[in-house]
Order: C-alpha cells, then structure tokens, then sequence
C-alpha cells in the first residue's frame, strides 16, 4: 500500500507542476498550433476533427460490410481500425506540438532579443557584444572606437588578433560593399589578417561576392542578424522560459481583445434598429416566397440580436457611469 500511494503522490505533483507550466496549457498549445495560413477557429478545428474520424469510421464499415455481410463485424472491425488510426494520430499530433513549440518559442525568443538589440545604447550595445565574444572564447577585448550605430572591437582568438565590427542597422538597411571595403582598410592599416563583420541586418549581394575575391592573407566572417542571434542563443544570453512566456501570454490577450472588438461591433447598438427592421421586412416577406421557413429563421436571429443589443446598451450605459464615478472618487484619498 505505500508504494501505491507513493507513486500515486508523485504522479499528483507531476501533475501540479504540470499545470503550474503556462507553457503546457490549453491556451498556450492553441498558440503554437495556430499560424497565418490555417484561418480556422477552435471550434472549426473541433469539427473537423470529429468529421475525419466519422468518415474514417463509415469508410471502414462499409468496406467491412460489403465484405462479411454482418453489421456487428463490420462495426467492431470500423472501431478497431478507428482506434489505431487516433492512437497513431495522438502519437504525431505530439511529436507536431513538439516541433511547433520549439520553434515558435524560438522565433519569439528572436523577436525580443531583436527588439532589445535595437533599443540597446551604444553603451551597452558594447557591453553586450564584449560579453557575447567572451562567452565564444575571445580574449583582451577592447573598444576601438564607437559612433551611434557602430562599434569597433580588437580581440585576440587562438593567439591571433582579430576585429570585430558591429553595425546595428534596421532591416530595411543591408550593408553595402563600401562598408565592406572601409572594414577591409581598417584591418590593413593595423595590419590584423582577421575581421568580423556582424550586423542586425544583412549584407548585399555584392558583400558576399567580394569574400571570394579575398586574398588568402585576409579572413572575413559575415555575420547578420540570423547568425548573430543563433551566436546569442549558443551563449545562453537568449531571454529566459518566464520571459518567452510572458510574451505568448501578452499575444494571447491581444487576440482575445481582437475577438472583443469585433463582438462590440456585432452587438453595437448602433446596430439595433437595422437588426429590427431587417427583421420585421423578413418576416413580412416570408408569407410570400416559397422558403418561408429559411426565412423566419433568419428573421429570429435578428431579432434575437436586436435583443442582445439593447441589453448590452443598457449594461454598458450602467458602465459607464460607475467609471465616471469611480473617476470622481479616484483623487479623494490624496
């Protein structure tokens, strides 16, 4: 017995942690599994899924039918095959969840450390770059000169001395080979054979070309902003679970107020006397088209809205008020 309850009382805390992780809830799975190409809601993907194994299970059955002749057969066959296409289908829907989390926690992770990067002083865009090239192994790190956008670092790697470049420019500005040929000037008048060259942009074209016209005495490393962030992720300097999750939380609550709107605007009392009126001109005319009952129906869904919509309008009236007098009594206390 107390080995039971044993396992039992560390599958309970499992459990609570479990729920504890925001990372692992309904809302947070919603989110992960969502993206701009698939349009549908909770709900539609609810009914889709029961319409896929409904089919799944009719399809079955009926082959098994025409085949045995016996309904009870054809059923308990269409059921053991339904039961292993949704084990199978649990299995991959998991794994799924498990790439999509990952990767969609990632490009958050992007997004903020982007952001951060870019609102950054030079100040402390130099700190962070130092402490960036310290945790790869560089050594002797020092400041050359810095301007608004740019920064110049010496460094030593493996005995070798080594510049480092870092022009933080927006997305829409790639650097251009002038730049690329003023960093080669600088490498040859301090007579170092090594350079980096990172961005949080990218490079054009012509960048990457001139690389290959390089002599073998210089090396060059071009680093955007996708491989400065992948540097950043391998030093552990991306931003932590809590944070991420802090993120998906506020893009969540985006969405729901997004939904607020457009039920506002639905049920907006503006919208009362044209739900009435529609509804009374379908109901009047209903008595004399062939699909009355279609439209008494859409007649009753309007006048439902013209109802929900006069409630609303007296709440948010009562509302109201209690803000204004809230307002009133927000300074008494001072």
């Amino acid at each position: 017995m107390k080995v039971i309850e044993t396992v039992l009382e560390d599958m309970k805390e499992k459990y609570l942690k479990y729920k504890e992780n925001r990372s692992n809830s309904r809302r947070f799975k919603a989110f992960y599994n969502s993206s701009k190409e698939d349009k549908r809601g909770s709900l539609a993907k609810v009914i889709d899924y029961l319409l896929v194994r409904i089919f799944i299970f009719f399809a079955i059955f009926v082959v098994a039918y025409y085949r045995t002749n016996y309904i009870h057969t054809a059923t308990i066959i269409a059921i053991f095959f339904l039961t292993i296409y949704h084990i199978f289908s649990i299995n991959l829907r998991k794994e799924k969840l498990a790439y999509l989390k990952k990767e969609k926690r990632k490009v958050i992770a992007c997004e903020k450390t982007y952001k951060e990067i870019l609102n950054k002083t030079v100040e402390e865009m130099k700190e962070y770059t130092v402490e960036i090239f310290q945790k790869r192994g560089f050594g002797e790190i020092q400041c050359l000169e810095h301007n608004h956008n740019s920064i110049l670092l010496e460094a030593l790697y493996q005995d070798k001395k080594v510049m480092i470049l870092c022009c933080m420019y927006k997305n829409n500005f790639d650097v251009d080979l002038k730049d690329l040929r003023e960093f080669l000037c600088q490498l040859i008048n301090k007579n170092i054979k090594s350079g980096i060259f990172i961005t949080t942009s990218d490079f054009t074209q012509d960048c990457y070309s001139f690389l290959d016209q390089l002599s073998e005495k210089y090396k060059m490393l071009l680093i955007n902003k996708d491989k400065f962030l992948d540097i950043i992720e391998a030093s552990e300097m991306f931003p932590s679970e809590e944070e991420i999750d802090e993120v998906i939380e506020n893009k969540i609550s985006k969405t729901k107020k997004n939904w607020e709107k457009y039920k506002s605007a639905a049920f907006c009392n503006t919208k009362t006397k044209g739900y009435l009126l529609l509804s009374v001109y379908l109901a009047i005319t209903a008595v004399y088209i062939p699909y009355t009952k279609y439209y008494m129906i859409v007649a009753s869904i309007l006048l439902f809205l013209t109802l929900v919509t006069l409630l609303g309008y007296f709440r948010n009236k009562n509302k109201v008020e209690e803000d204004w007098k809230s307002i009133d009594k927000l300074f008494q206390n001072l």
